[in-house]
């Protein structure tokens, strides 16, 4: 309870208790003093009233007293309760790592807590009683400032996060952080205003370097913007003649084949003509005619891979699928090989009830007649050349074995890309250009097929291919 109220309780017990006696009193005389008078006799009727007074007033002053009593103890409590936030907000104030100071109206400093000191690097003695303005560098600025603070504090109370420049007693510059609040009695002029400081000078100094970061960052991405921009546009550049050179190459890839096909149809007509009218020929005459046509179908059959490619990359393929039978395919290429290859036997496969596959008959064709001829290359003389045919639900496998010394490991994956040889030296056994083969792949691919290459555990190599079969 605070003082004045306890005073205010008192002055008024201090006249209300006579007067509740006196009112009392006078009650009793009016009312039941009269009654016991004409109802006992006068010995019993002065007992009575000596009983009354001797109780009612001794009451009234005990409860007067216990009240007393209770407003001092809820006083004492109050006061305790107040000293023990004090206390707290003292321990809190001295402990604090922020610079508390307690200004009077007139601004000067009154209090000064631990912080402000490591701060500032004053002592309370040194600068209690100074004003804030010399706290703020002194100077014209730091008035105009402190009156701004203070017209501010007076208008709404406080000022929070208003940044500012002080000197310790170094002279050394400290940003800080201010909050400021108005200090008020209950009655009476005001008390001035409290103050925190905050020392912000390395978080200031963290955010200018962090600015500064952000705008060489922000210069790096522009360069490596730029740089990446002249990239692109020179990738585009030579993106554009590498287009432009695949166009010439395909061009002339195109010219030349289509160049060549002509002297080689009248090559292959002049030694058909020269074998059929030609009546005596000697072993010269039939050797090298042999290789004649052996020469004219091995460039045939280049110019055709040659074309071949060209069109798939330029994606100029163009197939005609429909269901067919594979055998009588597989028979067509066998004797399309054994023209060439009188020597080598080819085993057929036997399996009938085959399903029908949906594919282009002449590129199936195609594919089989270059896993034929390169089975012939690789095989010893006389030895026969295998086709076997296998079916499930949804594809038939045709596989082409020949009985030579197989490929080797390395191979098995890279045996089916563009101008790739597994045997690349000058003495290579067979001839080839390495276009046969990714022709196959290509081929196969477009029919939505797969195709692929083994070892056989007997000896040989094994390449297998798959065609989608017909719905």
């Amino acid at each position: 309870m605070p003082l004045t109220k306890l005073s205010d309780h008192i002055r008024l017990l201090r006249w209300a208790l006579p007067l509740a006696l006196g009112l009392l009193s006078v009650l009793y005389q009016l009312g039941p003093a009269r009654w016991v008078h004409d109802a006992f006799s006068h010995s019993l009727h002065y007992g009575i009233e000596i009983l009354f007074y001797a109780l009612v007033g001794p009451a009234a002053a005990f409860w007067a007293v216990g009240q007393v009593s209770r407003w001092l103890e809820e006083k004492e409590q109050v006061e305790h309760l107040a000293r023990t936030s004090e206390q707290r907000l003292a321990s809190i104030t001295a402990a604090s790592a922020d610079a508390i100071l307690g200004l009077d109206s007139d601004g000067r400093i009154e209090s000064w807590n631990h912080g402000a000191e490591l701060i500032f690097g004053y002592r309370a003695n040194e600068i209690q009683g100074r004003p804030l303005t010399d706290l703020l560098a002194g100077g014209e600025a730091a008035g105009v400032e402190y009156r701004w603070l203070v017209e501010r504090v007076q208008q709404d109370g406080f000022v929070r996060g208003h940044e500012t420049a002080c000197r310790d007693a170094q002279g050394h510059v400290v940003t800080a952080e201010l909050t400021a609040t108005r200090l008020n009695r209950e009655a009476g002029p005001r008390l001035g205003m409290s103050v925190i400081l905050r020392d912000v000078t390395e978080r200031q100094r963290r955010e200018q370097e962090i600015r500064r970061l952000n705008a060489s960052l922000n210069e790096q991405v522009a360069e490596r913007t730029h740089a990446l921009a002249e990239k692109v546009e020179q990738l585009a550049r030579a993106n554009a003649e590498l287009q432009k050179l695949d166009r010439m190459r395909s061009e002339f890839v195109s010219l030349v084949s289509h160049q060549l096909r002509a002297p080689l149809t009248n090559m292959h007509g002049a030694v058909e003509h020269i074998e059929a009218t030609c009546n005596q020929k000697n072993a010269t005459c039939i050797r090298m005619l042999g290789i004649l046509n052996q020469q004219e179908d091995r460039l045939d059959r280049l110019v055709r891979d040659v074309l071949n490619a060209a069109r798939i990359e330029a994606g100029e393929l163009v197939l005609h699928p429909e269901p067919i039978s594979v055998i009588p395919v597989v028979q067509q290429a066998v004797e399309q090989i054994c023209a060439r290859t009188a020597n080598r036997p080819f085993r057929l496969p036997i399996k009938p009830g085959l399903p029908l596959v949906f594919a282009d008959r002449d590129r199936v064709a195609e594919v089989l007649a270059n896993l034929l001829d390169n089975a012939d290359k690789y095989s010893p003389p006389g030895r026969e050349v295998v086709i076997e045919a296998q079916a499930n639900e949804v594809a038939v496998t045709l596989s082409v074995r020949d009985f030579g010394l197989g490929l080797p490991l390395d191979d098995l994956e890279r045996i089916f890309d563009k101008y790739y040889r597994a045997d690349s030296s000058d003495s290579q056994a067979a001839y080839g250009y390495g276009l046969g083969l990714y022709v196959c792949r290509r081929l196969v691919e477009a029919h939505g097929g797969r195709i692929w290459a083994e070892n056989a555990p007997s000896g040989g190599a094994v390449f297998s291919f798959t065609l989608p079969v017909a719905r």
